[in-house]
């Protein structure tokens, strides 16, 4: 996503959703995965203004945190 970002200069919402969203429709599982829409799986990371995951949930559960490194 960072070097999506700022090689192509499309945005952080753009590059997030070419990594998130857009694969989860070609999977065709983008009622679950991909979004934060009520109802799907609560499978998602926290990033930094730069991008840096600094935690990594898993079903809502925080499996790492950079934190914790």
């Amino acid at each position: 996503v960072q070097h999506l970002r700022k090689s192509t200069l499309c945005g952080t919402v753009r590059a997030l959703e070419a990594a998130s969203l857009h694969p989860a429709k070609l999977l065709g599982i983008s009622d679950k995965k991909g979004t934060l829409n009520f109802d799907s799986d609560a499978d998602f990371i926290v990033l930094n203004d730069d991008l840096v995951v600094l935690a990594t949930y898993i079903a809502g559960e925080c499996v790492w945190s950079k934190a914790n490194v």
